[in-house]
């Protein structure tokens, strides 16, 4: 009898490690993230103002909401205009006159909220029953601003904008620490991106404090960034899995080529809603090349390919939260390299204008031949040093040798004078 027991233990032992394996297979194939496993590059982010503060000091006032967020605000952009640039200092006495002032007025602020929702499980074959449904807790935030930057010397605007900061995530309820359950396997894909700062802080919802400090910093930074040169951290998480995780190890190596390539070559996952995770990834290395290209205009095809990529992510799996957020990243960059490719190409355009200018008067320069020939002519003396004077530009050669050779052509002394004071008026 107990033989007996032994037996068919272990045909059950056998029969759940065989489903247990055709699971894991499903989960290589399908699955490209779990909360239990999380897996994120930091990228570096560089981004060009829109506008410019050509003076050295400036003022910072921020209305509309209570004294305690507008002081925040306050103290916050102006300690990342200080930070990223140098020139920069912060007047706060109202009788000293700043170069520049920044005017914000806040339009929205909604602290934190938390709705609690069931999230449907998912089914891993035809006989087998759904898997539970999990509780999560979606947590949201808003902050808007709208800010105008004066310079008060020039008397003209810097820059202007509303910018809105949104936060809205989802954390699972009491969900384990320990061992992943098959529920949190099947119905995890994306990992939720994470508060900054904080061991473990991705883990867990933030506090109410932690979300207003967040908000604050992200509005802040949208308007520090519009008025000097900004380089900001940002953690960018990866889908895993499912044959992504060699792309993945690359991108952590900042072997960025690489990693477009690896995923390029990729064959597309045959349902949309596997392929979004690979077109997820292809956004994230394509905004990478981006940042970290100093060419401007490699910068900007490249995150505008980004943009492609994520804005297909979204089409193919519109009901990813985790897509939406990297595709106003991505937004906003472009349009700070958008603005910042548009002045160097009309400097560019200027530059070769001024060059084709100085290359035509060069061609048009009046020369020792020129006014060899005019004396040879029998012009007027007062003719030839008018013409010398008011000509659009002059070569001459005034060497010992060029002198003599006008001498010897008949160029008289005041003709040579006046052809010394036309060369040093250059």
């Amino acid at each position: 009898m107990g033989q007996l027991v032994r037996n068919r233990n272990a045909i059950v032992l056998t029969a759940l490690t065989v489903m247990v394996g055709a699971v894991s297979s499903t989960l290589q194939a399908q699955n490209f993230g779990e909360f239990f496993q999380r897996k994120h590059i930091t990228l570096v982010r560089k981004l060009p103002p829109t506008g410019r503060i050509d003076g050295t000091t400036f003022s910072v006032n921020v209305t509309g909401a209570g004294s305690d967020v507008t002081s925040d605000i306050e103290a916050q952009i102006t300690s990342l205009l200080v930070a990223n640039d140098g020139r920069l200092q912060s007047v706060t006495d109202p009788k000293e006159r700043p170069d520049a002032l920044i005017k914000a007025r806040v339009t929205a602020y909604q602290p934190m909220q938390i709705i609690v929702k069931t999230e449907q499980g998912l089914e891993f074959g035809k006989k087998g029953g759904p898997v539970q449904n999990q509780q999560v807790q979606e947590i949201t935030g808003l902050l808007s601003i709208s800010f105008e930057a004066q310079d008060l010397r020039a008397k003209h605007g810097i820059a202007a904008d509303t910018i809105t900061t949104k936060f809205d995530r989802e954390y699972p309820v009491n969900a384990p620490v320990a061992k992943p359950s098959m529920t949190s396997i099947f119905t995890s894909h994306l990992p939720k991106t994470p508060l900054a700062g904080g061991s473990g802080a991705e883990n867990r919802p933030p506090t109410a404090q932690e979300l207003r400090t967040q908000l604050i910093k992200d509005a802040s930074l949208q308007i520090a960034s519009r008025l000097v040169n900004t380089t900001e951290e940002v953690n960018v998480f990866l889908a895993r899995g499912g044959g992504l995780d060699d792309a993945d190890k690359l991108m952590e190596q900042k072997l960025y080529t690489r990693a477009l390539e690896s995923l390029e070559t990729m064959p597309p996952y045959p349902q949309p809603d596997q392929e979004a995770y690979r077109l997820y990834n292809l956004g994230v290395v394509n905004e990478a090349l981006g940042y970290d290209s100093d060419d401007v205009a490699k910068a900007r095809k490249y995150l505008q390919q980004a943009s492609i990529d994520y804005g297909k992510a979204i089409d193919a799996k519109p009901t990813e939260k985790m897509f939406l957020e990297p595709q106003n990243r991505i937004d906003t960059a472009l349009a700070h390299y958008k603005v910042l490719g548009d002045e160097l190409a009309k400097q560019t355009v200027a530059s070769k204008a001024a060059a084709t200018a100085a290359a035509t008067a060069q061609q048009n320069a009046l020369t020792n031949t020129d006014v060899i020939s005019m004396v040879q002519a029998k012009l007027d003396q007062g003719n030839i040093i008018d013409t010398i004077q008011h000509s659009e530009a002059a070569n001459f050669d005034l060497s010992v040798k060029g002198q003599i050779a006008l001498s010897k052509a008949g160029v008289n002394g005041q003709i040579i004078t006046a052809m010394k004071q036309r060369a040093r008026s250059q």
